[in-house]
């Protein structure tokens, strides 16, 4: 995943709740999702990886994957967030 602008000052949990609450209702909010991933290093997507997983106990690659349909899942599914 290429990386738009990463914050300096961001912290993991909360990312990792925006993100749980862009999965929510019928339709997957994925400009909340880009807004997310896409302004954050690969360290910085790994430490979100592991706040999602600590706080729901489930993956946050296989959530994504499971969330987004067509060519955008294709695009996001070949990079680990």
């Amino acid at each position: 995943m290429v990386t738009l602008l990463a914050l300096e000052d961001f912290s993991p949990g909360e990312d990792a709740m925006a993100l749980n609450k862009a999965f929510e209702g019928w339709s997957t909010d994925r400009k909340g999702m880009i807004r997310i991933l896409g302004h954050r290093n690969v360290d910085q997507r790994k430490q979100i990886r592991l706040a999602y997983q600590e706080i729901y106990q489930e993956d946050l690659n296989k959530k994504l994957k499971s969330e987004l349909l067509g060519d955008f899942e294709d695009g996001s599914a070949s990079q680990d967030v």
